[in-house]
């Protein structure tokens, strides 16, 4: 598409955001109003209010108390209702019908029951539902839960629907997941180390969006969104924890967070510190044709990571007036690898798998340095009327910093007794990178009368990265630069996006949400050491969505999706550049890795709340992961793409069998079917896969106030494009107890009991083959303490989004 038609698809976008912003009556709407009570003059603060037909009780709308107990609903035709209350510790309530004319209704108070039940001479309080399905999305209440001491990389582990190998998160096998803390976006670069260094403590709910709208980026496949807690009084409320836990190595994290609160304004500050050794063991070998031979390569590596990771994220509020607000946020994270961090690697030269070894490539290194990420946003948001039409405005600014470095002691290839036949060169590598990304969004949520409801926004995203990675080799006169394994890139990308959905009750039963997402982007690499231009790339697409939701009964609930999506590579397999990691391994970036897209088609049935059923088929061009080839005797490892079709099949029920004893069961299967093109062009069939897991997690209450959680979750071996990945399990057993009146909160747990938490798999790609299992010291014992000062807390009402989703994951 030439420029001037860009342009004018932009304009086009931008008067179409700003007739849709303007559209509409701003009239005021009567409603129905009342209050909830946990007991005689005490209000319920953030009780769920649901509308229901008087006729069948189906849902019509549904709200939530404010800090006092009371509530609102609007944009009501007039009819016949009932109202039902739920919160947590309570019975649930349903009220008398009643009739609604389109005048104000102010409705007599609600006051709730408690929900107890008596098991011999002991009561135990009916426990916390921990997760729900919904037509889109788990709701998992951390508040509820045992985790209340682990991190959320511990957390998100320890799901069934959630599966993690290495860096990379997926929700139900869909992957580019955007993750939000209070809507603010968690950078990929140091991903784990907020995710390691954040407790349970700290959240009250997590949310698992497994079919996104159009307002989220077209990159993203699934939201995690954590919701933090928050004081529902004024003054000082907070906790302070400690956990420690023990494996081959151990770990210690401690932190604690304040919130205080006054009549216009509330600030938060969240203060943590994670330490310890991360230990791991690398086995497996490659076979390949060296001078006209066969080799084996045996590898056995055993790595010693000493990390440091503070982190500190603080936020302040002040309401202006009843109808806008203006706040900041900001996030500082740094982690830094001591240099006492050891690695110790061995590869054994054998003609055979498991046979004889005819000689011993032993190396001894050390890796260290430091990343460091910050967020900085200004959000205002503004109420334009009483139907809830509503307009948020973001700024933000991210800078990134990191730089690594692996240094050997030695290289020396070695006979089968040990002894020294030969010394290669000791090598130095060095990667810094410096990033910065500035993002300028607006949204507005703009509902009518009739059950119509309008959203749309638009973007602006600027990110530029420089990456210097560089080798140098240690000579008489100290470590000089190796210009062959050295470069300086410069990577930019600027995305413009808008984007615009509808949302509209067809009738009490169905509703239809249809939205449209444009996104232009054009991505540079430039390699400032020759002065080429290696990447010279622009994208204008359109990401259509559509979810057709039908109530059939109170029971059952039948939702229809299609969404498509696009995974741009990441800043730094784009740039071109070579790193030696010995004399027989290299890794390369490709510049001409292309983006992958998604078009995927679901159909679910959620039953009774407790019941879910998802089908989907989903077509991916151009998925891309890291392959192995040979030139020589040496495997250069690089991203390529390759395409991929599935047809999947989910299913979770959750179940509650007394007051005390509840869970739920999850499966995932899906057949895969990949096709990818070798060097030489010719495509390469792979053999159809089936892929399956599944899992179960318990909850029980027991008696003094105790509680335990199991859980156990399996993935068994598939293949992956030209990856035949490994089966692994992972279980975990917690016991949660309080003391001091509560305000002491303990936790034992014990995880990966039976050492399955693996990752890696057997790959016969071009004319290299190759089987890595890897190993992180998943199985530990845990000690978890919490002490919580100051006033109760409850729900945080939400912060705004950030608005660099879809770019800062891809920093590094």
């Amino acid at each position: 598409m030439k420029t001037r038609e860009r342009i004018q698809a932009m304009k086009s976008w931008l008067l179409l955001l700003l007739g849709l912003s303007l559209a509409g009556s701003l009239q005021a709407q009567y409603v129905i109003s009342g209050k909830v009570l946990e007991k005689a003059g005490k209000g319920a603060p953030f009780a769920t209010v649901t509308l229901l037909q008087a006729a069948d009780s189906s849902l019509v709308k549904g709200a939530l108390t404010d800090e006092v107990g009371q509530f609102q609903l609007r944009q009501l035709q007039p009819g016949s209702y009932l109202l039902a209350v739920s919160s947590i510790g309570f019975k649930k309530y349903y009220g008398e019908a009643f009739s609604y004319e389109g005048q104000a209704v102010a409705l007599a108070d609600v006051v709730l029951q408690p929900s107890t039940n008596s098991l011999g001479e002991v009561t135990i309080t009916a426990q916390r539902q921990v997760m729900e399905r919904k037509a889109d999305r788990y709701v998992m209440h951390v508040a509820a839960s045992s985790f209340q001491s682990d991190n959320l990389q511990d957390i998100l582990q320890a799901l069934p629907f959630v599966q993690i190998k290495g860096e990379e998160i997926a929700v139900n096998g869909k992957g580019g997941v955007l993750i939000l803390l209070d809507n603010v976006q968690m950078p990929g670069a140091t991903l784990s180390t907020v995710l390691g260094s954040m407790t349970g403590d700290e959240v009250e709910q997590i949310e698992f969006i497994t079919n996104p709208s159009s307002r989220y980026p077209a990159s993203v496949g699934s939201v995690i969104k954590i919701t933090t807690k928050r004081s529902k009084q004024y003054g000082m409320t907070g906790s302070a924890r400690l956990t420690a836990s023990q494996g081959h190595r151990g770990k210690l994290l401690g932190g604690t967070s304040m919130t205080y609160r006054r009549e216009k304004w509330v600030g938060a500050l969240h203060l943590n510190y994670n330490a310890g050794t991360n230990w791991s063991e690398n086995n497996g070998y490659r076979v390949l044709q060296a001078n006209g031979e066969r080799v084996v390569l045996h590898q056995d590596l055993v790595s010693t990571f000493t990390t440091h990771k503070p982190s500190l994220r603080g936020s302040f509020e002040y309401t202006l007036g009843k109808k806008s607000a203006i706040g900041l946020q900001a996030t500082t994270s740094y982690n830094r690898t001591l240099p006492s961090s050891r690695t110790q690697n061995r590869i054994r030269f054998t003609p055979e798998v498991n046979g004889a070894t005819d000689s011993l490539l032993a190396t001894d290194f050390k890796d260290f340095g430091y990343s460091v990420l910050q967020n900085y946003s200004l959000f205002y948001r503004q109420q334009l009327d009483t139907l809830g039409k509503s307009m948020d405005v973001v700024l933000t600014y991210t800078p990134a910093q990191r730089r690594d470095q692996t240094e050997m002691d030695f290289q020396h290839i070695l006979s089968p007794q040990g002894e020294l036949r030969r010394r290669l060169r000791t090598i130095r590598n060095i990667n810094a990178s410096q990033a910065a990304i500035w993002v300028g969004q607006v949204d507005w949520e703009l509902p009518f009368r009739q059950q119509w409801n309008v959203t749309t926004g638009a973007k602006l995203t600027h990110s530029r990265n420089s990456t210097q990675p560089t080798q140098e080799v240690l000579t008489s006169q100290g470590f000089i630069q190796d210009g062959a394994f050295s470069f300086e890139n410069e990577f930019e990308e600027n995305i413009v996006a808008a984007y615009a959905s509808v949302d509209k009750a067809v009738n009490p039963r169905t509703r239809v949400s249809a939205g449209l997402r444009s996104e232009y982007a054009t991505m540079r690499v430039d390699n400032i050491t020759s002065g080429n231009r290696v990447v010279d790339r622009d994208f204008l697409d359109f990401f259509p969505t559509l979810l057709v939701n039908h109530t059939f009964s109170e029971a059952l609930q039948v939702s229809a999706n299609y969404r498509a999506t696009i995974q741009r590579p990441g800043f730094q397999v784009l740039t071109p550049f070579r790193v030696y990691v010995d004399d027989f391994t290299i890794t390369e970036g490709n510049p001409a890795l292309r983006p992958k897209y998604t078009s995927s088609y679901s159909l679910n049935a959620v039953y009774k709340g407790n019941l879910f059923v998802e089908f989907e088929y989903k077509d991916e061009q151009d998925v891309y992961t890291q392959l192995p080839a040979a030139v020589g005797d040496v495997t250069v490892w690089k991203d390529r793409n390759f395409d991929l079709s599935s047809y999947s099949l989910v299913g979770n029920y959750g179940y509650k069998i007394t007051n005390w004893w509840s869970g739920s069961v999850f499966a995932y299967g899906a057949v895969y079917d990949s096709r990818i093109d070798a060097e030489q062009d010719n495509a390469v069939t792979v053999p159809r896969s089936l892929f399956h897991t599944f899992g179960i997690e318990n909850t029980f209450s027991l008696p003094a106030g105790l509680r335990l959680e199991t859980s156990f979750k399996y993935t068994g071996p598939f293949r992956y494009g030209l990856i035949d990945i490994v089966p692994n399990h992972y279980s975990r057993i917690a016991l949660k107890g309080d003391l001091l009146d509560k305000k002491l909160q303990y936790t034992l747990a014990v995880t990966d009991l039976l050492r399955g938490d693996v990752t890696g798999g057997a790959i016969n790609a071009f004319n290299v083959e190759t089987n890595l299992t890897n190993y992180y010291d998943a199985r530990r014992v845990q000690v978890g303490l919490v002490y919580k000062f100051g006033k109760s807390t409850v729900k945080n009402a939400q912060n705004k989004k950030l608005g660099n989703e879809d770019v800062v994951d891809r920093v590094q």
